[in-house]
């Protein structure tokens, strides 16, 4: 941008200096936009704040959104203590989002935001930046000195952790953290994308997203167990997460999608077992063969897989004998529980052996790490003496529409949120 702007002041200055009767506004900086041309001059002037309005009024009436918003920008720019300068604010705002310049109009409901908390369109420009965060998301692209570009999930993240900033405890702002989650999730930062849909668990547990972000966090485990064919580490946590969401939110409507991803895992771990079981069979390592064939038998017994896997255990057993297929001190011929009271695995330490020949341990994929404090739940007058009222409560979300999972094992992904 410092490159762009080195060729493009010169040249500015030199045409205003060069051509002054023909300067049609002045150059205005804004946040989010860069330098840019203000509005049209012709707009006339009065001299209070309240025929300001009117006329912006006239210029909306007339269609006329261009002049409407400089003329609504007048009246806060002259007057911004005037009792109507908030709504010229938001009007301000409005008239943007019309010309369709969804940068500007962003920028201009943040500085309602910012500067009147107070007023009556504090939820309506929320709820407005919501929906200007969401195009991005969706794919809108993102203008550069009026030329749209590439579309932008890191447009969208800013724009969505703004409204998490701004204001908590909204209802807009579990839909805005679960923004967050999407937009990084569309970038392909998993452990990010974790923690910002974590965050909705934690800090708005009562809301109707929150069942779809702990979803979603299993969900990207299991996109992301399948991109090397199988990576078990995220199979593992993608199986952990589905079956605490269906723990916690056993009536939500993605509970089937859950149970079918959790069965794909399942057939997934069961071939893999197998496929490791054959691996080691083709060595003449029998004794871990047999350990392998054994877990595709534990793991689903009534499945094709079992039945060749018992098939082939007998054949190892009349081969080889017994005692040559007892584990060691080593093995782990038991099943284990671990601290959460989760069933462990049994499984032999092969890869701990001199002789171990087998297929190389998978990079462990990252998993989320510790989320900040999360933000009290309670109203703030009954938790911090002084802070301002809860405008609404967390569980005022609207339900986000869900859509039908498609036929087969694949991997079904929620709708997004809507208004």
């Amino acid at each position: 941008m410092n490159r762009t702007l080195r060729f493009v002041l010169p040249l500015t200055a030199l045409a205003l200096l060069s051509f002054p009767d023909r300067a049609p506004a002045p150059i205005i900086y804004r946040e989010g936009e860069g330098f840019n041309l203000g509005e049209l001059s012709d707009v006339e002037i009065k001299k209070n704040a309240e025929e300001q309005f009117k006329l912006s009024e006239r210029y909306e009436a007339d269609g006329d959104y261009k002049r409407a918003a400089a003329s609504y920008r007048l009246v806060v720019h002259r007057f911004p203590r005037a009792d109507i300068a908030a709504r010229a604010q938001f009007k301000s705002a409005q008239m943007l989002e019309k010309l369709g310049k969804l940068q500007a109009a962003f920028y201009e409901y943040q500085a309602l935001v910012q500067k009147y908390p107070r007023s009556p369109d504090f939820e309506p420009a929320l709820q407005a930046q919501y929906n200007i965060g969401k195009a991005y998301l969706d794919g809108k692209r993102v203008d550069i000195y009026g030329v749209p570009t590439l579309p932008s999930m890191g447009k969208a993240q800013e724009m969505f952790q703004k409204i998490v900033t701004n204001a908590p405890y909204s209802r807009i702002a579990p839909l805005a953290q679960f923004g967050i989650g999407q937009a990084l999730e569309k970038s392909g930062s998993i452990t990010a994308t974790i923690n910002a849909y974590q965050q909705v668990v934690d800090r708005y547990p009562g809301s109707d997203v929150a069942p779809n972000a702990m979803y979603q966090i299993g969900y990207v485990y299991f996109v992301e167990s399948r991109k090397t064919g199988y990576d078990q580490t995220a199979a593992v946590r993608a199986q952990e997460s589905f079956e605490d969401f269906l723990l916690r939110y056993p009536n939500s409507e993605k509970v089937p999608q859950a149970q079918d991803n959790l069965k794909t895992l399942q057939a997934r771990k069961t071939e893999n077992s197998y496929d490791i079981a054959k691996f080691y069979d083709k060595q003449k390592n029998y004794k871990a063969a047999y350990v392998y064939y054994n877990e595709v038998v534990q793991q689903q017994p009534d499945s094709p897989e079992a039945e060749r896997a018992k098939q082939r255990m007998d054949q190892i057993r009349a081969k080889v004998g017994e005692n040559a297929l007892k584990i060691g001190g080593s093995g782990t011929a038991t099943a284990q529980v671990g601290a959460d009271g989760r069933k462990l695995q049994a499984q032999a330490d092969t890869a701990g052996r001199p002789d171990f020949v087998g297929p190389p341990a998978p990079t462990p994929t990252p998993g989320p790490t510790p989320a900040p404090a999360a933000v009290s739940s309670a109203t703030p007058d009954q938790s911090v003496p002084g802070q301002k009222p809860m405008r609404t409560a967390p569980s005022d979300v609207t339900p986000a529409p869900v859509e039908p999972p498609p036929v087969g094992p694949a991997p079904v992904e929620p709708a997004l949120p809507s208004q």
